[in-house]
């Protein structure tokens, strides 16, 4: 049967045709080259003409078609443009629609004549046979699992396999484009289903390729979890044949009509944002015109109509980032705006000689300007173009009530208040202001600032407190929006409304403009440079919409390594730098930065020459874009290495709070310590034994200082060797020493702790026998501060005393109701807090 034949009898249902040619790809590229020939599609390409289109219109739906079904979708997107462009007669858009098709087709036909014949011919037969079927994987870490698979849908798709979820992911990456389903099970080594699917998400393929988990889990929270995640469907083991079989058809079925329907819906989103920007166009001309006929029968500038258009917009921003309460989005900003233009179309009713009057008007011709409101009303109403706009509403109202005031003193209605439509209160004030600085017949332009004194002082009527808050804000951004909108348009200031722009002059500006940056670009450089070597640090710059971080050419010369670091944030080029516990640190601080706050320092480590981390201090500064919105756009900052200083400071602090005889914590230290544990609840239960030496004076007496410092040093490493390291020790004084012992939450516990303690250091030294007696009180039971607990302590080591010394005695209210003398040296007595504490417990 002929090609032309099979097409006719098709009618184009291209199923039907690929069915008839067996799914064999590269007979249907065949059959479309064919085809492209027979109808000289090539040809057309030398001179289209008007008694083309016909053919151009039944060709280009035919392609369209062909395009579609083969998996051409930049052809048949083309293709597509051509129809529609054909069909609404926009002839001046065919053209370059058809250079794309061309070339679109160019490359099928390449493909279909050469590369698809010598793709065919080194096919091997499994390759052939599986030629034109749908592709499944199937990924399961049971090879068992997988052949059962596999023996089910072998006959209608093409399968591939993947023994875990890295060998997926893998497989993935090169044919995702043909894949149509993935049969998923979720325990598997290396990478199991849900990391498959978190993998899939990133990379954009769920939602695109159907997963199918297949698990003997069938918990809620296993299947909750495996939809949340993504997963199309979940099957769990065993499973019935014939049913997966049937439900996975169904799921690659309805993935394939998802898909040709998104197309669909592209091609047509296309066609009418094409023809929305269009009718946008025309209708913004049409206003333009208008407006500018008014403005140029009033003598004024053209620049008014952009100046009004601009300043509401800026305006009508900031009022709707401060109310989101009147729902002011973009799109109604914008057609607002466009709508502006038109708030003084009546004008072109109003009489010349009173609408070009140099001096004040007259009462009655008051009356008569003051109707150009109505007249603007009535010159819509017989618009039927601007009827039909979205924004009809604003270009009415904006015309009718712009110069009502808030308190109903305006005109024509005698409005108040809310009754006044929004958007006409914001074009009401803007038309003030470009009006007063403005030069008119009547008067001069006033100053800015002479404009915005007599607007809050009610010399132009009074408008809504909330819109002159918003004015207020922003009335400094309007000369730049007014100048940027100017040179967007070309405008000229001339009261003609002439545009003769000056090219030549024009680009010689540019060029020396460029030339002279460039020159006072490379200076800074150099500045930027030196003053880096000088001062020796590192300086950097951080760019967020790039995510790019850059270091001066002083970190390159220490490290050796390129200076740039691409994915800075969103990547993980950052964990390469800073230390993990450092980020969210580095973070908080850089959200407290404001233009109020606009600095920030913080220390950190950072590993910058891959040999470990150090301390560095990092300096911090944004980069605003001062456009119409202030935002930050980047940081520049410094580091500067403290890794020394730190070291000094930390062994500057250490001596400081050791005891500078046994190398433990003195008694400043061990205070403050234990105070701070006790001050932020760090410990849920805890002790303090205050410990002191029997008969300590006579071993000075007898033996000497230097004798008894050695016994000393020997019950500091004795403490040391039988206490955890989580438990403080110190020598507050004399033969005096402290301990603290962390979480120690029974008395029993802490009785046999004690008991050690004393055993231990009972010992001969050089023929003195060693003893000690200790006093010991409790947290929380005895109080919840350093000061009480050691005054506890000390009641109960004086308890030890008489009771025979060389032994232990926990605080109780025998102790506390005793009489008692301080153990405490002379040289550590109590600090005027501790003794009023001690009066109070008296």
């Amino acid at each position: 049967m002929e090609i032309k034949e099979i097409m006719e009898t098709a009618g184009f249902p291209y199923e039907t045709t690929l069915r008839r040619f067996s799914n064999n790809e590269a007979l249907l590229k065949k059959f479309l080259c064919k085809f492209v020939d027979d109808t000289t599609f090539c040809e057309l390409t030398k001179g289209i003409e008007e008694k083309d289109y016909d053919k151009i219109l039944m060709q280009a739906h035919t392609l369209k078609g062909v395009g579609a079904n083969l998996g051409f979708d930049k052809l048949s997107q083309e293709c597509a443009g051509i129809v529609t462009a054909v069909r609404e007669k926009r002839y001046e858009e065919i053209s370059p629609y058809f250079e794309q098709a061309k070339k679109e087709y160019e490359t099928v036909l390449y493909s279909s004549d050469t590369g698809v014949k010598e793709e065919v011919s080194s096919m091997t037969a499994d390759e052939k046979l599986h030629r034109g079927k749908p592709r499944i994987l199937i990924v399961d870490d049971l090879e068992l699992n997988r052949a059962i698979l596999c023996e089910l849908f072998c006959k209608e798709y093409e399968v591939l396999e993947a023994e875990n979820g890295q060998e997926a992911i893998d497989v993935l990456e090169e044919q995702s484009d043909s894949i149509q389903v993935v049969l998923l099970d979720i325990v598997m080594p290396i990478l199991d289903g849900f990391g498959v699917l978190d993998k899939m998400s990133q990379k954009g393929w769920i939602g695109r390729i159907p997963v199918i988990m297949i698990t003997v889990e069938t918990s809620d929270g296993v299947m909750q979890k495996g939809y949340e995640m993504g997963a199309t469907d979940i099957i769990s083991k065993p499973f019935n044949p014939n049913i997966i079989r049937q439900r996975i058809h169904n799921i690659i079925e309805q993935y394939t009509y998802k898909q040709k329907l998104e197309r669909l819906v592209e091609e047509q989103t296309e066609i009418l944002r094409r023809q929305s920007k269009k009718l946008r166009e025309n209708s913004a001309q049409m206003i333009d015109t208008l407006s500018a006929v008014i403005e140029f029968k009033n003598t004024e500038s053209v620049q008014h109509i952009y100046n009004i258009r601009t300043l509401t917009k800026i305006l009508l921003k900031e009022f709707s980032r401060r109310h989101r309460q009147y729902a002011l989005n973009e799109e109604k900003i914008e057609s607002i705006s466009e709508a502006a233009a038109m708030h003084d179309i009546g004008k072109i009713a109003i009489p010349d000689q009173i609408l070009n009057k140099p001096g004040r008007l007259t009462k009655e011709e008051f009356e008569i300007m003051k109707t150009h409101t109505l007249k603007g009303c009535e010159i819509l109403e017989k618009l039927a173009t601007v009827q039909s706009l979205a924004y009809y509403d604003y270009c009415y109202d904006i015309c009718r009530y712009h110069h009502e005031r808030w308190d109903g003193n305006g005109y024509p209605d005698g409005l108040k208040e809310n009754e006044i439509p929004i958007w006409a209160q914001a074009v009401s004030i803007v038309d003030v202001y470009d009006a007063l600085t403005s030069k008119r017949v009547y008067k001069d332009a006033y100053s800015s600032q002479k404009a915005i004194q007599m607007i809050k002082d009610g010399e132009c009527g009074v408008f809504n407190p909330l819109m002159l808050d918003c004015f207020l804000k922003v009335v400094y951004k309007f000369e730049e929006g007014i100048r940027r909108e100017s040179e967007e348009n070309n405008l000229t200031d001339e009261d003609s409304g002439i545009i003769v722009p000056d090219m030549e002059s024009h680009q010689d500006n540019e060029y020396e403009l460029s030339t002279r940056t460039l020159r006072l670009l490379e200076l800074e450089r150099q500045k930027y440079r030196i003053l880096s070597e000088l001062s020796g640090e590192i300086l950097f710059e951080y760019n967020i919409k790039s995510d790019k971080l850059i270091f001066s050419d002083q970190y390159q010369v220490l490290t050796g390594r390129d200076a740039g670091f691409e994915n800075f944030w969103r990547g993980s080029a950052k964990e390469q730098l800073i230390l993990k516990e450092d980020i969210p640190r580095l973070y908080e601080k850089i959200k407290e930065i404001s233009e109020d706050k606009p600095d920030c320092r913080l220390e950190m480590q950072i590993d910058l020459e891959e040999k470990g981390y150090e301390w560095y201090e990092v300096y911090l500064y944004p980069i605003w874009d001062t456009g119409f919105e202030r935002v930050c756009i980047g940081y520049m900052g410094k580091l500067i290495n403290i890794q020394k200083q730190k070291k000094r400071n930390l062994q500057l602090q250490k001596a400081a709070d050791s005891d500078p005889l046994t190398g433990i914590l003195n008694r400043q230290a061990m205070q403050k310590k234990v105070s701070h544990l006790l001050r932020t609840r760090q410990i849920h239960a805890g002790a303090i034994g205050f410990i002191d030496l029997d008969n300590f004076k006579t071993v000075n007496d007898s033996y000497g200082h230097m004798f008894g410092d050695e016994v000393l040093k020997r019950v500091a490493v004795v403490l040391r060797s039988i206490l955890r390291e989580t438990d403080y020790i110190g020598r507050i004084g004399g033969d005096e020493f402290i301990v603290f012992f962390r979480e120690i939450s029974t008395r029993e516990a802490l009785e046999r702790k004690l008991e050690q303690m004393c055993e231990s250091l009972r010992q001969n030294v050089d023929g003195w026998h060693v003893s000690v007696s200790i006093g010991a009180s409790r947290y929380p039971e005895d109080g919840d501060t350093y000061d009480v607990l050691l005054h506890k302590a000390d009641q109960a080591l004086y308890m030890s005393k008489r009771m025979g010394k060389n032994g232990f005695q926990i605080y109780d209210e025998a102790c506390g109701n005793k009489p008692f003398r301080s153990l405490l040296s002379g040289m550590d007595e109590y600090d005027e807090r501790l003794e009023q504490m001690v009066q109070a417990l008296k």
